[in-house]
């Protein structure tokens, strides 16, 4: 069956945070459904900061993609981040993943966007050896954060 995305907006909100729940859960971040369900609202009642799919086989979803987008001057102008990107462990290994970043990669085109980045754990070396041979590279930088309350 060929790979599948649909598009997420509020009546497909639960779906959305039960994959998110399972992402963070696999990579050991703290799930806290308020603050993932206000994120996740905010995104979907302004495209212009990004959007997020349900990944499907055909048959049912098997994970999810979030990407949103910034201004980088480095890369020329408007960039995109997969915030997020999780398939359910049965499917991994099966071309969703590939099949996923195409069709972001694609849609960024078509957009003008400029470039495309994300954020691996770094112990997670299938993972990183995955957006490696998609073309993906890493940087001697490291993502800092400082949460700002509210």
């Amino acid at each position: 069956m060929p790979t599948t995305f649909a598009r997420v907006d509020e009546s497909r909100l639960d779906e959305l945070l039960t994959f998110v729940a399972k992402y963070y859960a696999f990579d050991g971040i703290t799930f806290d459904r308020d603050a993932v369900c206000r994120g996740a609202r905010e995104l979907l009642a302004n495209p212009s900061l990004g959007g997020a799919w349900l990944i499907g086989d055909g048959e049912r979803f098997v994970g999810h993609v979030v990407v949103s987008f910034s201004i980088d001057l480095e890369f020329g102008g408007r960039q995109a981040t997969i915030a997020e990107l999780y398939l359910d462990e049965v499917v991994r290994r099966r071309g969703f993943g590939t099949e996923t970043l195409r069709f972001a990669e694609g849609m960024l085109r078509e957009m003008g966007i400029h470039a495309l980045e994300l954020q691996v754990e770094e112990d997670n070396a299938e993972a990183r050896a995955f957006y490696v041979r998609n073309g993906f590279e890493s940087h001697t930088r490291i993502p800092l954060s400082k949460r700002l309350g509210g």
